[in-house]
């Protein structure tokens, strides 16, 4: 059974002819054909239908945010004008014609907006103020939506509660505001309702596809304007949770009857409203299939048609030639005896040529590999001579050619670099990308020009170097290494450094200066927001500093800074952020922590000023008011609304603080010391704002602080 198998095999393969096999090459080559450009085709043909659908509806989606923002940004206005009407708010407590007044109000506002529907205010004492409209008895509007979702938004705008209106069973929206009262407290609600007739007309039309639907949903997730009015007031759970996962506007969600759509949606910033557009997927890619399918068959036919033609003219030109060479070549191995008139390729003149062009192949490729090599002592005898590295390395990595200049800027000897990896002299950190930007050299073939990084020193000191990679070829063009001239450019990077830290740094007291707090601040502050952590944001200011410059000079003035900046170090962490902003204005912003730990700051604060200030033979005493404000990770804000609260704390506890001295007389001190008036602003720090001081509680620690400084603590 064997055997038969094998005759089977061999009698199918004698069968096998140069023409069969080049018909099938040309059939496969035409599938592929197909395949690929039909797989291309619809591949261009989906992401450009998405991107089309995906434009419509953001178009449609834009259109219809900026008209429902024009209209309600408009009664929104016009509840608050409403709002701050005097009459208004004092209706339960005013007569009879000044109530009708305020109806008259309400007629004129109405007549003159269209948009509105009904403008009215209802009281807690039972009062109703509306057009045309006679309150059933015993009608309460302190129990109504309206008025209650106005007194749950106090002080601000209830806007999108919508219901049907029981006569005309018309969809309205009703947007209220509480009345605040002259005495106090809230005693009604004015409220303004709007139709979404226009609105659920607008949103009801179809565009491109015909299953294009838009919808407006309020800030809970409720739906509020819809073509389907069945459908308002109600949360679908699936898009409420698809929108929670993007940000960009685009997502993709499954309706009801699981049919996968394509949807966009937009935030309305007058009323916090999201306007959604969406059209079914299957609708968008229906015109695709057709497509598809109409230019894979036709480019299928082509492609068919061009292999056969391909295979018919391959076939005439080539297949009797090779089928003849075959023969011959067959006959030569056998040692047949040749005919001249039975073949195209004698086998005399064939084997001759061949013994020949191999012979002359082989003494030209000799004669090449001499010269090359000639060349190639040449060409390092100059690269010894260069001022620069220079360095060449195989495919793995490896050194096989290194000048003189490499050698000498190293310290090493020629012979323990050749052989070895080039990650000897790179250091552990920067091997991966050293190896990535080889590699990306050999993938795209482009030399890399200016790749800097550090190169270790056999001493074990650190030099920067300017590298430029390229590839080296054999004489057939493929590649078999790198090679590499490289520039010190230690000093510049060192020059570099020094020019940086200047641009950040506060030259007074080496503290940041506002450039870099502004710049850490901001990145420590995304963070956070990321890592969900708080942040504690202190502003400070040193009081006294006019009068001790005034007095005492500036030379002073300039101490009173420095010292400040040195309680400042002694007081926070090293991983806090110190600076100074500018003057005698310093923040500081410390990490990781809750608000309950910025009193612990204070104390410390407090603690090292009063150390200071007790020593002897000082000339001011050290004052400095404090203001802080937390950035709580669950309602973030950004860092200009931090330092404003923060700078807006501090500056109620320096005018406290002078309020303080003024009363109990404190005020600059003379002390007559020898000849010399000494002018010592007597400010005491009340870096609380009331004088208290804090308990030692826990704070993560990373700097020298360790408690307040010996004979302060307990005090």
């Amino acid at each position: 059974m064997k055997n038969e198998i094998i005759i089977k095999k061999i009698h199918s393969s004698a069968k096998s002819s140069i023409r069969g096999e080049i018909f099938q090459t040309s059939a496969l080559i035409a599938l592929i054909v197909v395949v690929f450009f039909g797989f291309l085709l619809s591949t261009v043909l989906y992401y450009s239908e998405i991107s089309k659908a995906r434009a419509v509806i953001e178009r449609t989606n834009r259109a219809l945010n900026l008209f429902v923002e024009g209209q309600f940004t408009e009664i929104i206005n016009t509840i608050e004008v409403l709002e701050e009407n005097k009459e208004i708010r004092e209706a339960m407590t005013l007569t009879k014609e000044a109530q009708q007044r305020i109806l008259d109000g309400y007629r004129s506002i109405a007549k003159v907006n269209k948009n509105i529907t009904y403008i009215y205010s209802g009281y807690e004492n039972g009062l109703m103020l509306i057009n045309d409209y006679t309150p059933p008895p015993g009608y309460d509007p302190a129990t109504r939506p309206w008025y209650r979702a106005a007194m749950a938004t106090r002080p601000e705008t209830s806007i999108g509660l919508p219901y049907q209106e029981i006569k005309t069973k018309e969809w309205l929206i009703s947007t209220s505001r509480a009345l605040k009262q002259s005495a106090g407290g809230y005693g009604g609600v004015v409220a303004v309702d709007c139709s979404i007739d226009q609105i659920a007309d607008l949103i009801a039309q179809h565009g491109e596809y015909k299953t294009e639907l838009s919808f407006v949903m309020d800030r809970s997730g409720k739906i509020i304007m819809h073509p389907d009015q069945s459908l308002l007031n109600k949360s679908p759970r699936e898009l409420t949770e698809s929108l929670q996962h993007y940000s960009n506007g685009n997502f993709t969600y499954r309706n009801d009857n699981d049919v996968e759509c394509i949807a966009h949606f937009s935030r309305i910033v007058s009323t916090g409203w999201t306007v959604v557009t969406m059209v079914e997927k299957r609708d968008v890619l229906h015109p695709v299939i057709s497509k598809v399918l109409f230019i894979i068959g036709l480019t299928g036919f082509i492609a068919l048609f061009l292999g056969f033609l391909q295979s018919i003219a391959l076939s005439r030109r080539l297949s009797r030639p090779l089928v003849e060479l075959a023969s011959k070549i067959k006959d030569v191995i056998a040692g047949k005896a040749l005919s001249v008139d039975e073949y195209v390729y004698p086998n005399n003149e064939i084997g001759i040529m061949a013994r020949e062009v191999g012979k002359l192949a082989e003494e030209e490729l000799n004669a090449k590999i001499l010269e090359l090599q000639a060349k190639e002592e040449k060409y390092r005898s100059v690269m010894d001579l260069m001022f620069d590295p220079y360095t060449e390395v195989d495919l793995s990595g490896n050194f096989i050619f290194v000048n003189e200049s490499m050698c000498r800027n190293l310290g090493y000897a020629r012979e323990e670099l050749i052989g070895k990896s080039f990650s000897l002299i790179v250091p552990a950190d920067e091997q991966k990308a050293m190896f990535t930007a080889y590699n990306t050299v050999f993938q795209s073939g482009e030399p890399n020009k200016g790749y800097s990084h550090r190169i270790l020193k056999k001493d074990g000191s650190i030099i920067f170097a300017e590298v430029s990679i390229d590839l080296r070829r054999n004489g057939r063009g493929e590649v078999i290494g790198f090679r590499t001239i490289s520039r010190d450019i230690t000093e510049r990077k060192r020059m570099e450094a020094e020019i940086l830290a200047s641009a950040v740094t506060d030259q007074l007291t080496g503290l940041h200066n506002r450039r870099g707090f502004l710049s850490l601040a901001g990145q420590q502050l995304k963070l956070a927001e990321r890592n969900k952590c708080g942040l504690l944001l202190f502003f400070a200011d040193l009081d006294g500093l006019k009068l001790i410059n005034d007095k005492l000079g500036h030379e002073q003035g300039d101490n009173a800074l420095i010292e400040a900046a040195t309680v400042f170090k002694e007081t926070f962490r090293t991983s806090d952020i110190l600076a100074r902003l500018g003057g005698d204005e310093y923040a500081v912003l410390a990490v990781d922590l809750t608000e309950e730990n910025s009193q612990i700051f204070t104390a410390r604060l407090q603690s090292l000023i009063d150390a200071r200030n007790n020593l002897e033979n000082r000339r001011y005493r050290l004052s400095i008011s404090l203001g802080y404000s937390f950035y709580n990770p669950e309602s973030p804000c950004i860092l200009e609304e931090l330092m404003a609260s923060a700078d807006k704390l501090m500056y109620e506890r320096k005018q406290n603080k002078k309020s303080v001295d003024s009363h109990t007389d404190k005020g600059p001190v003379r002390v007559s010391r020898g000849s010399t008036d000494q002018i010592i602003p007597q400010t005491e720090s009340q870096v609380n704002g009331d004088g208290s001081r804090s308990p030692e509680d826990r704070l993560p620690q990373d700097g020298p602080w360790k408690g307040p400084p010996a004979g302060q603590r307990g005090q």
